[in-house]
Order: structure tokens, then C-alpha cells, then sequence
């Protein structure tokens, strides 16, 4: 068996414990900071594209925004704007 193999795989598996990943592709959280704390972020988020009728090509960075502004760092809120939803 070759070991070596060993330790990239548990470094990946490690990493998805600690990251949250939307529909969209977008991934919240690090080793510091936990995505699976942002939950209840990613369950608003989602009502609230369905409420407002977010269009397909617009919904990865509406979700992206709307993480954010509930409290979720991402790595470029500037992006975002004034965004309020």
C-alpha cells in the first residue's frame, strides 16, 4: 500500500469538515472559522432567493451577498456593494 497517498487525502477530507458549500459553488469557512457554523445563514439565504424570485444566472453571487451581509465573511464583500437584497 503506498502511504503516501494518505495525507493529501485526510488534508481534503479535513477540509470539506470545516467548509460549507452552497448550491452555487460558493464555499464559506476555513480551518478558523467553521462553515458548518453558517447554517441557519445558508437556510435564510436560500428562502430568500426563492421569495424574491432570484433569476438562475444571478443566484451565485445574490447567495454570496446574502452570506455576507447575515454575517458570513467572504473573501471580497466589495463585490457586494451596497447590496441589501
Amino acid at each position: 500500500m503506498n502511504l503516501r497517498w494518505l495525507l493529501p487525502l485526510g488534508f481534503l477530507a479535513g477540509c470539506s469538515l470545516v467548509q460549507l458549500t452552497d448550491p452555487y459553488g460558493n464555499v464559506y469557512g476555513d480551518w478558523y472559522n467553521h462553515g458548518q457554523n453558517y447554517r441557519w445563514q445558508l437556510t435564510t439565504c436560500e428562502h430568500e432567493i426563492d421569495d424574491r424570485h432570484v433569476p438562475d444566472p444571478a443566484r451565485k453571487h445574490f447567495m454570496l451577498c446574502c452570506m455576507w451581509r447575515h454575517g458570513v465573511p467572504i473573501d471580497n464583500p466589495e463585490t457586494c456593494g451596497g447590496a441589501t437584497g
